[in-house]
């Protein structure tokens, strides 16, 4: 009787641990295939020179160097020192891209019941479905950088903003998450200011606006919900600042503590980073916030010159979320914008005000920022841009399926279609039934298409396309060479020597062919007087290769970019 009893228990909490509505049901199986997708991705997809780059300089090296360390701004700090741990458990494919496919699923999770909070018909469902559509998003969905990691800290940040706006008492355990996602997302990326600062100011704004709005209904500004709730909010950002200022000024010693030792003209050349920090850390500091501030920056020449890239980067923003799709995506951002701020303005008691004004901030901030800078920043970091790009083709169904209701509404109750009545406006609308069986099926249209959308971005030729070219062709031609096996294997440029590392857990300081059983030539090598993008990778070039050792050599195998020789 207990053991029934027990089972019974257990089976009604996995029933209600399960998904009951079809739209959570259809998104809980379409998260559980792209999981499986990404799995896929994880172990197929070639790591790409930057991968390549983190793990063998950073990810390799433990959690305490990931972190102490800013030779470029490759080095996603927060990604490296959370894939150092996941690196401990012993496959390489893990420890480089783990942490980036957790998030990346549960980004999707988030995705919807961010837009579940907000939108009906479906909607959230289909927000899901196109996000996951996104090159961009797809593409370093696995990737072990820090871009998808800083994503899930915007997303979870987002989510955690949302219930503090609501009007009700917020957990404590809120905050602490909002303050954890601005801390490690910016700590990730530094790229992650452009969504930090406007997700902050969204929910100040949002607080500040509704305490005003709802004054009368308090006997006094103390006991005013919002204006207690922003105090909160104001506390959390503080505390994420300084949080965030104190990893970094750890790195600023670090780092400069560094740069003197190296450098000839300190008076601390060839002495001890401890030494630089005892003896001058004020010095240490300074040079390390100054060799950051450097790395971060790119000549992009004259002010002329960014105003002629700027159209042409926001075009490229739009065409590495949809390829192809730039012109539609820049509509439906137009729309959506307009639709956002017209609902802002005419209907701020609307429970997606909130996100609404988190897409228009954040917009037009970054818009801002980059103009007043005349910077334009790469691609990459804006991938988090995807789920406003998102918002913005809901917002965009849901303003059409509304609109398209009421008319569908006033038709079959006989009111007329263009007979303006007095009735109120709903942030969401309701299909009438007439005891039909298509009643309400239109609303499911946006659906239908952007899972087309999705279907053909799968079985197109991008979406599950190498991301490094030549990278691939190295690794594959590893394999075919079965260069573990070789007794003296040399490595001719970076790539051969991280993936080496990287695919078999070799070590090889042979950088020149002679005496090797076993080379890997890139053709470019075989060019005199190259100079071309993968030149700053080389070990060798044409003028240093030992071409009469070489030609004692077989080739086995060759193709456009790649010759194997071997002994």
């Amino acid at each position: 009787m207990q053991r029934e009893l027990l089972i019974a228990k257990t089976e009604k909490k996995i029933y209600d641990v399960l998904p009951h509505e079809p739209e959570t049901m259809a998104t809980t199986l379409f998260v559980i295939g792209m999981a499986a997708y990404y799995m896929w991705r994880m172990f197929v997809i070639t790591p790409q020179h930057e991968e390549l780059v983190t793990f063998y300089h950073f990810i390799s090296n433990g959690p305490l160097y990931s972190a102490l360390n800013w030779p470029s701004p490759n080095n996603h700090i927060g990604y490296s020192v959370l894939a150092s741990v996941m690196n401990y458990f012993g496959n390489n494919y893990i420890g480089l891209r783990g942490i980036s496919y957790i998030c990346a699923v549960s980004n999707l999770i988030l995705v919807y019941r961010i837009c579940k909070k907000f939108f009906a018909h479906a909607l959230p469902f289909a927000a899901v479905v196109l996000y996951a559509s996104m090159q961009v998003v797809n593409e370093y969905s696995i990737q072990g950088r820090g871009y998808t990691l800083a994503t899930f800290c915007f997303l979870l940040a987002v989510y955690a903003a949302t219930d503090m706006c609501r009007a009700v008492e917020a957990r404590n355990y809120r905050y602490i998450t909002f303050i954890i996602c601005i801390i490690y997302g910016v700590y990730t990326t530094p790229s992650s200011i452009y969504w930090a600062v406007p997700v902050c100011l969204t929910t100040v704004v949002f607080l500040f606006i509704n305490g005003f709005r709802s004054r009368k209904f308090f006997e006094s500004d103390a006991e005013n919900i919002y204006f207690k709730k922003l105090n909160s909010v104001i506390t959390a950002i503080g505390v994420s600042f300084f949080g965030t200022l104190i990893l970094y000024t750890i790195i600023w010693f670090m780092v400069g503590a560094k740069r003197l030792v190296g450098d000839s003209r300190s008076a601390f050349y060839e002495t001890s980073d401890g030494l630089v920090l005892l003896r001058n850390p004020i010095k240490a500091l300074g040079t390390g916030m100054s060799f950051m501030y450097m790395q971060r920056q790119q000549d992009y020449g004259r002010v002329d010159l960014f105003k002629e890239q700027f159209l042409s980067w926001i075009v490229d923003l739009l065409n590495y979320m949809l390829p192809g799709f730039w012109v539609v995506l820049l509509i439906f951002l137009v729309s959506g914008v307009a639709i956002m701020i017209a609902e802002c303005i005419r209907h701020f008691e609307y429970s997606r005000t909130v996100v609404n004004l988190m897409a228009i901030i954040n917009i037009f901030f970054v818009v801002l920022v980059l103009i007043a800078t005349h910077n334009l920043p790469s691609l990459r970091g804006f991938g988090y841009g995807s789920f406003f790009m998102t918002l913005c083709v809901i917002s965009c169904f849901e303003k059409l399926i509304n609109v398209t209701i009421r008319f569908y509404n006033r038709a079959v109750s006989g009111k007329g279609l263009f007979v303006k009545h007095s009735e109120k406006h709903n942030e969401t609308e309701n299909v009438t039934r007439t005891g039909k069986w298509y009643d309400g099926l239109g609303v499911y249209t946006p659906v239908v298409v952007i899972m087309l959308l999705f279907i053909a971005r799968l079985f197109g030729s991008t979406f599950n396309s190498q991301v490094g070219i030549r990278e691939n062709d190295i690794f594959n031609t590893m394999y075919i060479a079965n260069i573990s096996a070789k007794k003296t294997p040399c490595v001719l440029d970076e790539d051969q020597e991280y993936l080496l590392k990287f695919g078999f857990d070799l070590e090889c300081d042979k950088r020149d062919v002679t005496g090797a059983d076993v080379v890997i030539l890139d053709r470019n090598m075989m060019e005199e007087g190259y100079s071309g993008q993968y030149l700053s990778r080389f070990y060798q070039t044409y003028e240093t290769i030992d071409w009469e050792y070489l030609s004692t050599m077989h080739i086995q195998y060759e193709n456009d970019s790649i010759i194997l020789y071997t002994k």
